[in-house]
């Protein structure tokens, strides 16, 4: 046997013997009564039997108190898996419990920053031109009824008009920022919008498109449905992870940049 310096202090078993009206004595084994009889002989050796199992299912020598009426004083023991039995002084006492620490709160989920529902206004000159005048009228119209999908198709077609004449012109890239906030507010397919957000900011930045706030917000929404995209799909997000960083270090959103390296740095890359 191992010194019994080197058993481990717990799991400590309460064996006892006690009176028992109706048969005499009864055994009990952490308070469990497992055997009742008046031979006091083979309640012991019934105990004995059972701590012998339990060191068996250890794998090791187990510590045990035994107490009998007729003796105030415990009896301190180690029983082995053989069924040898070594008397000790007095158990070491139990190491004080690890108090396990609570878990860091997770961070909260980027908020969506909304932008306000009136229209954005078109630039005079356009809205003098009846057709992108009627086109631009629907788009809001169908917001107006909730059917967005409608919406974001009719404001992709008058963005493609108005590309096609004038390029990134401000008013074309007014109707492409009504359009990823119509598409934002669908609040369906991560992934497509979290592109869309993306690309918008990109483009409002290179036409140094005002107001600003406009292109800010557009970058910090990007960035929130990204970590909607996270939650959904961790392998999109991922793929998404490096043109986003780019674009937030684009415009200077240091902070929300760092979180997207973060996370990509603790995410193992997929084989």
């Amino acid at each position: 046997m191992r010194k019994s310096s080197t058993v481990p202090a717990t799991p400590l078993y309460a064996l006892m013997i006690r009176s028992d009206e109706e048969h005499g004595l009864a055994l009990t084994l952490d308070g469990e009564e497992i055997a009742t009889g008046s031979d006091i002989e083979a309640l012991r050796a019934g105990g004995l039997s059972e701590l012998r199992v339990r060191a068996a299912l250890a794998g090791r020598p187990v510590r045990a108190r035994a107490v009998e009426p007729a003796c105030p004083t415990p009896w301190n023991m180690i029983v082995c898996p053989d069924g040898t039995v070594v008397d000790v002084a007095e158990h070491p006492a139990a190491p004080a419990p690890v108090k396990e620490r609570p878990a860091p709160p997770a961070p909260p989920t980027p908020a969506i920053a909304t932008a306000p529902p009136a229209p954005a206004v078109l630039p005079a000159l356009l809205l003098e031109v009846e057709a992108y005048r009627e086109m631009w009228a629907a788009v809001w119209s169908a917001h107006a009824e909730g059917d967005l999908p409608t919406a974001v198709a009719l404001a992709y077609k008058l963005e493609t008009a108005l590309a096609g004449w004038f390029g990134e012109d401000a008013a074309t890239v007014t109707v492409l920022t009504a359009r990823a906030w119509l598409t934002l507010c669908q609040r369906t397919d991560w992934r497509g919008t979290t592109e869309l957000l993306i690309t918008t900011a990109l483009r409002c930045q290179a036409a140094r498109y005002r107001p600003e706030a406009d292109t800010i917000r557009t970058a910090r929404n990007a960035h929130a449905c990204w970590h909607l995209l996270r939650k959904e799909s961790p392998e999109a997000a991922a793929d998404l992870a490096g043109r986003l960083a780019d674009m937030l270090a684009i415009l200077g959103e240091d902070y929300r940049r760092d979180d997207v390296l973060a996370w990509t740095g603790a995410v193992p890359a997929s084989g």
